[in-house]
């Protein structure tokens, strides 16, 4: 992983590829190295300010490409870099580069599709035994010196019904694993039909009735105009009364407030947010600290694994561009074209 003091020596005239990167955010720069061996100079850019990150107009001046970690690339960043041919983001959601902008500038934009999905799937099973066993109070509980084992009797995932928006690289691998839970999977993704999706095991349905008949719901789709507040109050409301909420995709997707209001009304019996609309969210945040809610900073993604298989994919798809041919996973303005 690449880390303070690392040092990459200059190769000459061959392009050179940026690697954003900071303390939490680390990326296999050994990985990236050895992709791109005698192809381009990799240099290591470190960024403060976490995913949104500096302006990076100054430190990104004379590279043909970027494997983007942390940090942003809005239309104003892009346009002030000429020299710039290539983003590629390293991992799956790539709302913090203004992909419009880049098209119109002729750039390329990639990410790497895929890389991370059983690291989240793996997290979204794991939140859900937790929120129907509270195991997160029940820790509390132990620690505070109480042991009431009578006072935690929870449900079984077996027999109940997961409803999954979105139906991707992760969704599929989450339904796959409910499966294994001897969970009912119906799911809503406007790419697939209910003939696609019974080849899976997934009962296809339309969004309301994924929403309004699932036991457990999860979210599982990229942030966009279309998805921004996709869950919000009449979705909500929607839900059965008891239900369980999960969101490992983006915080935006989901109406905090209108959340908050179903879970302190006692419609929702809890929440799992891997994601917040603010991250980290403010001190005064009352969502976060219902007894109901489990949080995790934004880590679905974040194994050992998964970065290697990050940092190959992005590295891979630079040389693939600076070949002259075309990224695995391209991103354009209306999506990702599946390989």
């Amino acid at each position: 992983m690449v880390g303070r003091g690392v040092r990459i020596k200059r190769v000459g005239s061959l392009p050179r590829v940026a690697v954003t990167w900071a303390p939490a955010f680390p990326v296999a720069l050994d990985v990236v190295g050895r992709e791109l061996a005698g192809l381009a100079e990799v240099v290591p850019v470190e960024v403060g300010g976490g995913l949104a990150g500096e302006d990076l107009t100054a430190k990104l001046q004379g590279f043909q490409a970027v494997i983007i970690r942390p940090g942003s690339l809005p239309a104003s960043a892009l346009r002030a870099l000429p020299g710039l041919r290539h983003v590629a983001v390293h991992g799956v959601g790539y709302d913090r580069v203004d992909v419009a902008a880049a098209e119109e500038l002729g750039m390329v934009v990639s990410n790497a599709a895929g890389t991370n999905a059983a690291s989240v799937a793996e997290l979204a099973l794991a939140l859900m035994v937790a929120l129907v066993r509270g195991f997160v109070r029940m820790d509390a509980e132990i620690r505070a010196g109480r042991w009431l084992e009578s006072r935690f009797t929870g449900i079984e995932l077996a027999g109940r019904r997961l409803g999954i928006l979105g139906v991707g690289n992760v969704g599929r691998r989450v339904a796959s694993r409910a499966r294994a839970f001897e969970m009912e999977v119906a799911a809503y993704d406007p790419l697939y039909g209910p003939q696609q999706l019974a080849e899976h095991g997934i009962l296809g349905l339309d969004a309301d009735q994924v929403i309004g008949t699932s036991d457990l719901l999860t979210v599982h789709v990229p942030l966009s105009d279309s998805t921004r507040g996709l869950i919000g109050a009449r979705e909500l409301a929607l839900m059965r009364p008891g239900a369980y909420l999960l969101n490992l995709a983006r915080g935006a997707i989901v109406d905090e407030a209108a959340l908050l209001a179903a879970l302190q009304s006692g419609h929702l019996a809890g929440a799992a947010l891997d994601v917040r609309e603010a991250e980290p969210p403010p001190v005064s945040d009352a969502l976060g600290r219902l007894p109901n809610v489990i949080q995790t900073p934004h880590i679905g993604g974040s194994t050992h694994d998964a970065t290697r298989r990050m940092a190959e994919a992005c590295a891979r798809d630079v040389a693939a561009v600076l070949r002259g041919g075309e990224p695995l996973h391209r991103v354009l303005s209306q999506g990702v074209l599946q390989p």
